[in-house]
């Protein structure tokens, strides 16, 4: 799947329903999933142990979870949708739903569920579906994020701001 070409930096009237974005890919790799052990201290055999991993249901070592849903918020950085536009992350619900093993290439779908102006006239909320997606078009991990995104600056706005100096 190739990604969806998008400008830089979206405001939040440039999305709509339905609008689905993808990443690039990137692969996981060991390294990854060894900085993020020592990164977050979550040294689960599972992640680190391939004999005891073997002995599992997953057969073999396999990604931190955390780890896939960070390399996502990196994908969706890589878009670039967020570039000078994004005020915060609000919310993330996560769903694991297949193990990532080094070697595994994701890429990321965000589907905007969403557009909620609600917090006013500076910032709206965008609700995604996110699907994290392996190289075989498995869904690995699902979910969502609500992001909010600031506004354009419209000249009303401008003016106010230029007529308070």
């Amino acid at each position: 799947m190739r990604p969806t070409p998008s400008p830089r930096g979206l405001w939040f009237e440039d999305y709509e329903v339905a609008q689905v974005i993808h990443s690039p890919a990137r692969t996981v790799t060991e390294a990854d999933i060894v900085a993020f052990a020592g990164l977050s201290g979550d040294f689960n055999p599972l992640h680190v142990d391939e004999q005891f991993a073997r002995r599992t249901a997953f057969r073999g070592r396999v990604a931190h979870g955390l780890l896939v849903e960070a390399i996502a918020s990196g994908l969706a950085h890589a878009t670039g949708i967020f570039d000078g536009t994004i005020s915060a992350l609000a919310e993330i619900e996560i769903r694991f739903l297949s193990p990532v093993r080094a070697g595994d290439t994701l890429h990321l779908a965000l589907e905007v569920t969403e557009v909620d102006d609600d917090p006013g006239p500076k910032r709206g909320r965008i609700r995604f579906s996110t699907v994290v997606l392996n190289q075989d078009e498995v869904h690995v991990v699902e979910g969502s994020w609500t992001v909010v995104f600031l506004r354009r600056r419209t000249k009303s706005r401008e003016t106010r701001r230029e007529g308070a100096n």
